[in-house]
């Protein structure tokens, strides 16, 4: 088989695409409860939506992101049992390379309410 440069047969091709590195600018909210289930905004540069491979990235757990323009992004924290301590953020457009912005997210215990004083009005 020789190796001519020529791409005449693309019927049988499968489509290959270049994008430009995504970057993370901000995100907010960056702390949330270890249930998960938190609504973060991503702002950004050079989003797009690959549909399940465009993911949020919280330390070794992941979801899916929710392209809203190609400078923002939306996703829901998972669940975690490390709270109180930092846990990196980071997007993925093709669910296999992460952005290499710092930017953490914290996860904190749900808020427990042991006494109302007083408990009447």
């Amino acid at each position: 088989m020789t190796l001519t440069g020529d791409f005449d047969d693309s019927e049988n091709s499968i489509t290959f695409r270049y994008y430009n590195t995504p970057k993370i600018n901000a995100i907010y909210p960056r702390i949330g409860e270890k249930d998960g289930q938190t609504e973060i905004t991503v702002w950004g540069e050079n989003f797009l939506d690959f549909d399940y491979n465009t993911r949020c990235g919280f330390g070794s757990k992941t979801t899916k992101a929710t392209l809203i323009s190609s400078t923002q992004l939306k996703c829901l924290s998972p669940e975690s049992d490390i709270v109180e301590k930092p846990i990196p953020f980071s997007i993925s457009l093709n669910g296999q390379q992460n952005t290499k912005e710092k930017f953490d997210f914290w996860y904190y215990n749900s808020a427990i309410v042991a006494e109302i004083n007083p408990n009447y009005g």
